[in-house]
């Protein structure tokens, strides 16, 4: 899968499960996920089940962490490092 497929794929997925499909279209990849309240807890766990089960990269749990959430590019990085099918 080609890195602006993954980056596309996460956005879709956050725009249409956590932001009503976004429609002031703000959401971009380097929009701070965490800061802006888009990500929380609950949020981030049906991130990772979308990320494991439709992409098919695992994320260990000691991954889950600020810095690998930040923004949609650090996912797409972390979901590269862990391996794609």
């Amino acid at each position: 899968m080609a890195d602006d497929q993954i980056v596309s794929d996460l956005l879709v997925f956050i725009r249409t499960q956590f932001l009503d499909g976004d429609p002031a279209g703000e959401l971009s990849d380097d929009t701070p996920l965490l800061a802006w309240g888009v990500l929380d807890s609950f949020k981030t766990a049906r991130l990772v089940a979308f990320i494991q089960d439709e992409l098919g990269s695992p994320i260990p749990p000691e991954q889950l962490n600020a810095t690998n959430f930040h923004d949609i590019r650090s996912i797409a990085e972390l979901v590269r490092s862990n391996g794609l099918p």
